[in-house]
């Protein structure tokens, strides 16, 4: 009788050690999911930064001349493809990484310069006097609107940036009719 009940708790141990092997196997499949997940939302993230790192860079090209005044619809020197578009290698593998689009950037305000506002000893104030009320400059205020797409895992990021600016009144008169 000891020995039948001998051969009966083996079994009842084999059937523990085979659950908690079952128990430990899915304890470690589940750890490797966890982690490539993790690996996924990392990756993610980075693409939507270095996505967002170029729509910024983007616009401020556009802003660093003031080409975007006189011609909006082609603000950069040279596009990608199209105008107004940019396009990144950040890998160097010489294929485009992430395409920034720059929508035309618009006017919103126009705000004329008096001439009784400028100091004439300030050169760029002289430059704009001329004889009248108003001075040949304005301040404007423009909204520009870039949109990056990382090509490889799709993430979009869309950046609005402001920007104030001094500008000669025959360029605002082109560029923000109505103005």
């Amino acid at each position: 009788m000891k020995e039948r009940l001998r051969k009966q708790e083996r079994g009842v141990v084999l059937l523990v050690a085979l659950i908690m092997l079952l128990l430990v196997t899915l304890l470690a499949i589940s750890g490797f999911n966890l982690t490539q997940t993790n690996l996924k939302v990392i990756h993610n993230m980075e693409s939507r930064n270095l996505s967002k790192h170029a729509a910024n860079a983007a616009i401020e090209e556009a802003i660093s001349s003031a080409q975007f005044i006189k011609t909006p619809g082609s603000v950069f020197l040279t596009s990608c493809e199209e105008s107004n578009r940019k396009c990144y290698d950040f890998n160097g593998d010489k294929a485009v990484d992430i395409a920034v689009k720059l929508d035309t950037p618009s006017c919103v305000i126009v705000i004329p310069i008096k001439n009784s506002e400028l100091n004439l000893d300030n050169a760029k104030d002289a430059s704009c006097f001329i004889p009248g009320e108003n001075s040949m400059c304005v301040n404007s205020v423009w909204e520009l609107l870039a949109t990056a797409t990382d090509l490889v895992t799709g993430a979009e990021v869309t950046v609005r940036q402001g920007i104030a600016i001094r500008a000669t009144s025959n360029n605002i008169a082109t560029a923000c009719p109505g103005s």
